[in-house]
């Protein structure tokens, strides 16, 4: 009787919740490519789930991410900066600000985007942490 109802709960948490995002997942990143610019929150949400201390070691995940992550900040500055900070207790924040202090292409224009995520309005600690962050990626690209 208790798997029975094991299974009925996992099944409808399943359902009502989706899928359990897999951190380093290649699939996310490519919906999340092909949409860009388009995405809605919950599509960011999932982004930046597959973010986690596992993924260091897998260089096309870590590069793509990182790529990815600077577009959405660049393309769609509020949505992104106010899921991040929507969903911080979920992601795993250090891994985030470990890529936005290290930009995989030096083609970003990073004093952009920090210039677009000064005008988001959320936590002024958070958004503190977000721009020191990107002034040491800036530092790196010129």
């Amino acid at each position: 009787m208790r798997f029975f109802i094991l299974t009925i709960l996992t099944l409808a948490t399943t359902t009502l919740f989706g899928q359990t995002i897999q951190k380093c997942d290649d699939s996310i990143l490519l919906s999340t490519s092909e949409k860009i610019g388009k995405l809605n929150q919950k599509e960011i949400t999932d982004f930046l789930l597959t973010f986690g201390q596992e993924c260091r070691n897998n260089v096309e995940y870590s590069e793509w991410s990182n790529e990815l992550l600077f577009s959405l900040l660049d393309k769609q500055t509020n949505l992104t900066v106010k899921t991040i900070e929507k969903e911080e207790k979920r992601i795993e924040m250090e891994e985030i600000f470990d890529d936005l202090s290290s930009p995989i292409h030096d083609m970003i224009n990073v004093k952009n985007v920090i210039s677009k995520i000064e005008k988001v309005k959320i936590k002024k600690e958070l958004k503190d942490k977000i721009i020191e962050r990107l002034k040491t990626a800036d530092g790196k690209t010129n």
